[in-house]
């Protein structure tokens, strides 16, 4: 399981190409932001910070609150974009510590549940959990996931490069279910199972397209069924916004028709990060991460290039291949009260039998971002970043750090 997805909420996701539909937004973001300062004010935290000099009701991050176990956000969704027009729900999450049984027991890292719901004027619906849990004493580690979603995607083939002009839409329904155990062998190291189920049905495909052609393998849906090995390093100082230490993940999944499964595949999965404190709040992050597919692997199954974590500046799903492999290196640092800024760059690619995996192939992320911290207890951050590629560049707005 991908442990980057750790409270990255989608407020707002507006994916922006040319200047003319960010004026379209740019109203709307503004809104957006401040409906998101204004619901903050709900959080447990509020009680102990009252007593400082605020600015705009927040209190400086001077009131950091060491003993800060639990919080709550439920911020408002409202965002516009040419492919859902408008949209509208909420999203937030919800953080805790797990009390320790004894006095003496220290805390375990903060635990969290996170949600959203939203529904689009083009009659489309995603609802989305997760959750990751550290019990007593870092014993065991939960996770999971459970997805619903009727939402129409783009196509643009299979290899590393294929071009804008193959775009072809459809849409499909989702269901998941995911559910991860992992159990602690040492301090900081985890080993466990787990399980994935996933349903995909109600294909609506362009007519004449690829997919209609029924030549690209699980364009009719089907199941997928998987155990999972699965296997983590993590000293992370802090999940949600980490300062210092690192995160090593390895994963693979088997789907079998035994298990139901309509298609027999097998999926590797690899994330390596690591931070450094350079100086006080001045944080370099690096990650890598790879993902490898084997068998008869449907097209959403598929690696990917593109999203709001690595390679930002790509539409999600623009490319789609066997294999995919990048890694980036991020700068974060403070401007002004709770303000901080980041400048990230980094470069990767999908590859397999239909792409070749070359210099020139490759594709390359540079950009920067604002940073607001609305939670200096757990170091949780409003972010708005501008990530550029080879085919131009895109607005994200969210909720806790990229990786």
């Amino acid at each position: 399981m991908n442990q980057q997805k750790a409270v990255q909420i989608w407020i707002i996701f507006v994916s922006i190409q040319e200047c003319t539909v960010f004026k379209i937004n740019r109203l709307l973001f503004l809104f957006s932001f401040l409906a998101c300062l204004s619901a903050l004010h709900a959080q447990t935290t509020l009680d102990s910070i009252a007593k400082h000099k605020k600015v705009f009701g927040f209190a400086p991050l001077a009131d950091t609150i060491p003993k800060d176990k639990s919080g709550l956000f439920v911020l408002p969704l409202l965002y516009f974009t040419p492919d859902t027009r408008w949209a509208a729900g909420a999203a937030g999450v919800y953080y805790f510590k797990v009390k320790p049984k004894l006095p003496t027991d220290e805390l375990p890292r903060v635990s969290y549940l996170q949600f959203l719901a939203d529904y689009t004027q083009n009659r489309q619906l995603d609802t989305w959990a997760t959750w990751q849990v550290f019990t007593r004493n870092e014993n065991f580690l939960l996770k999971g996931d459970i997805r619903y979603r009727d939402f129409p995607d783009r196509f643009y083939g299979i290899g590393n490069n294929t071009s804008k002009a193959q775009e072809e839409k459809y849409s499909y329904n989702l269901f998941v279910l995911k559910s991860l155990q992992l159990k602690k062998i040492k301090p900081g190291f985890f080993l466990g199972f787990d399980y994935e189920f996933r349903s995909e049905f109600n294909f609506s495909l362009a007519p004449n397209g690829q997919l209609a052609a029924g030549s690209i393998t699980g364009s009719s849906g089907g199941f997928g069924s998987a155990l999972g090995l699965v296997g983590v390093i993590d000293t992370r100082d802090n999940i949600i916004n980490p300062y210092k230490g690192r995160l090593a993940e390895l994963s693979t999944y088997f789907f079998t028709q035994p298990l139901g499964s309509t298609f027999s595949f097998q999926v590797i999965n690899g994330v390596y990060q690591q931070y450094w404190q350079i100086r006080p709040k001045q944080v370099l992050a690096f990650q890598f991460k790879s993902r490898l597919s084997f068998g008869d692997v449907p097209f959403l199954d598929l690696s990917t290039l593109g999203n709001d974590d690595i390679l930002r500046g790509y539409p999600k799903n623009r490319f789609r291949d066997r294999h995919f492999a990048a890694t980036q290196l991020e700068y974060r640092f403070p401007l002004w009260w709770r303000f901080g800024a980041v400048a990230f760059a980094g470069v990767g690619d999908v590859f397999g039998p239909s792409s070749d995996l070359t210099i020139q192939n490759l594709k390359y992320s540079i950009g920067t971002g604002l940073r607001f911290v609305v939670d200096p207890a757990e170091r949780l951050n409003i972010r708005l970043d501008y990530g550029y590629g080879s085919e131009g560049g895109y607005f994200y707005f969210l909720v806790g750090e990229a990786f």
